[in-house]
């Protein structure tokens, strides 16, 4: 393996990437004999994606080794097990719960290491046995010739089971029926079919922990830090996959942060660690980032304290960084300006119909064109369905911006755009329907659409493809950056989003009253929640009349032509 970045690995003539951990001492004896490093791949050869899938990546193996931990420390309780001889319901339930989770971890993790044909044969033909047999003993009422097995789980567990003959039935039954149902989700997994352990057997607590708490040598009932993200995580129902890792990065930050102090639980961190860890930031991230991730930070612990999970949140009273006016004034975006526009417009793209050499294609033309004459944001356009573009006999075209979610909600929408190509607006009041600008008809429009229907594409941008993000827009916002950079526009304050804000200005210019220009923007109107969540107050003909007040800035882009050639930047997409 070669050495990309830390823990960062290349191998094969494809130079595929993987993560690459040595195995602490202390835990050895978790692992399988001889077994000194984990090495997991990372799926991809791109190093641009492998910085936050090796992130990912580490903080699993870095939560599979305090549950090794956690096992190492609970299996010295065996030396000296305690002595029972009746198990309650809610403890039945929490041993099959954990022999559950521990035997498929263990398979999961057999299969992922591979296996060679003989074995793979061997172990089909050992799990129909046990399967057949273990059922026939089920169906026969014989379920007491599992309780040794039982017996030893426990006894591994540091528990001593001996109970009389009517607990022992009852205790055994219950263990039957888990371990068949383990042995079904094994052969799942053997006929190819997907079985996600952490969605079937969930992490549990150690059996010792509900039955001996006193005998525990640790108490697991301490949420950790991955049970905290996790409950806000599952909050709120099929989160977008950009917010979950916007919100992990501060958290898994705040987590490092705390355990240098010797803080090992989100439950142990305190006001005053929380006041120390805004310190620490300041130096490294703009005031904006640093204020952001604070309140990521403190959302994370209002679900948990509201869940139950932690008692309290110590980042409720944290205060942020105040920045003067003045900095926020130098700092803020740009518009592009006259000039710039005459640059960018002017350039091969939109004269000689030159195209990014990645997955853009014909995005390197439209969007900025679109995000000039509609103001919507990049993500918004990349989403574009074809169907979105409508015509009123008196009011003319309009893009209807809309959300896209899941094929779980496709009886919500037209179901002809492909999953690729859903996609969720920023909040409710992006839901919304823009006019075209007359201009952009000029500019080929129509025809780039009845282009696309020909080629059978249901979508604007059919070779947009989503960024490790969930991004559509992703790869052409990067194609921009460089570009915009290449014709010599290097003010860092002018990105993509400038052209939202030279909508603004346009729309200011002509007089349109504040609530229109919210609404066309996709910002809230200060009118209350039905005007912004739904913009149905604000009436469509009144909003396309100040429309068509409007004067946009003469640009040099020529009419639309599929693209031939392409634009040559270093480390294009």
């Amino acid at each position: 393996m070669k050495s990309i970045s830390e823990n960062v690995y290349a191998r094969g003539k494809h130079g595929n990437l993987y993560v690459r951990r040595r195995i602490p001492a202390a835990l050895r004896a978790a692992y399988p004999p001889h077994q000194e490093h984990i090495v997991r791949s990372l799926g991809t050869a791109d190093r641009r994606f492998a910085k936050e899938l090796a992130r990912a990546e580490n903080t699993r193996i870095d939560a599979e080794f305090r549950q090794k931990r956690q096992e190492l420390n609970l299996s010295q309780a065996s030396l000296t097990p305690k002595s029972i001889a009746k198990l309650d319901d809610e403890q039945l339930q929490a041993v099959a719960k954990f022999w559950l989770r521990q035997v498929l971890m263990t398979d999961e993790q057999r299969r992922q290491a591979g296996l060679d044909d003989d074995e793979f044969d061997e172990l089909g033909e050992k799990l129909t046995e046990q399967r057949a047999e273990l059922g026939r003993m089920l169906a026969q009422g014989k379920s007491l010739n599992i309780f040794p097995a039982l017996h030893g789980f426990l006894y591994l567990c540091g528990l001593d089971f001996n109970p009389d003959l009517d607990e022992a039935k009852r205790a055994s039954y219950a263990f039957l029926r888990t371990v068949i149902e383990t042995l079904e989700h094994q052969l799942k997994r053997q006929r190819g079919d997907i079985v996600d352990t952490d969605k079937v057997a969930p992490a549990v607590q150690h059996p010792l922990t509900i039955i001996a708490p006193e005998r525990a040598p640790v108490n697991p009932k301490l949420p950790t830090w991955d049970m905290a993200f996790e409950t806000w995580r599952v909050y709120v129902d099929n989160r977008p996959k950009p917010t979950t890792i916007a919100s992990q990065t501060p958290w898994r930050d705040l987590q490092k942060f705390a355990k240098a102090r010797g803080v090992q639980m989100p439950g142990e961190v305190t006001p005053e660690l929380m006041t120390a860890f805004v310190e620490d930031m300041r130096p490294r991230l703009e005031v904006s980032t640093l204020n952001e991730r604070l309140t990521k930070i403190r959302g994370i612990y209002r679900v948990a304290v509201g869940k139950h999970v932690l008692k309290s949140n110590p980042a409720a009273g944290t205060l942020g960084v105040k920045e003067s006016s003045a900095k926020k004034r130098k700092k803020r975006r740009l518009p592009f300006d006259v000039t710039d526009l005459q640059t960018i417009f002017g350039s091969e793209v939109f004269t000689q119909h030159k195209r990014s050499r990645g997955q853009s294609g014909e995005a390197s033309y439209w969007i900025p064109l679109l995000m000039f004459y509609t103001g919507a944001r990049p993500e918004e356009l990349a989403g574009l369905a074809l169907s979105d573009l409508v015509h009123d006999p008196k009011l003319g075209w309009s893009l209807s911006i809309v959300d896209r979610l899941s094929d779980d909600d496709v009886d919500l929408f037209d179901n002809e755009v492909p999953e690729s190509h859903r996609r969720t607006l920023k909040n409710a009041v992006s839901v919304r329907r823009v006019p075209v600008a007359p201009r952009l008809i000029e500019l080929g429009l129509l025809r780039y659409v009845e282009w696309l229907r020909e080629r059978k594409a249901t979508v604007f941008f059919p070779a947009l493809k989503k960024d490790f993000h969930g991004k559509l827009s992703g790869s052409f916002s990067k194609f921009f950056g460089r570009y915009k950079r290449a014709l010599g526009i290097t003010d860092k304050r002018k990105v993509l989003y400038s052209f939202r804000h030279c909508m603004k200005d346009t729309l200011e210019a002509a007089g349109v009253p504040s609530k229109y220009l919210q609404r066309l923007l996709g910002h809230t109107t200060g009118d209350g929640h039905v005007t912004d969540g739904y913009g149905s107050d604000l009436p469509f003909n009144r909003l396309a009349m100040y429309f068509s007040r409007i004067q946009f800035a003469a640009i040099p882009a020529r009419p639309w032509e599929p693209g031939r050639g392409s634009v040559s930047l270093k480390g294009e997409d």
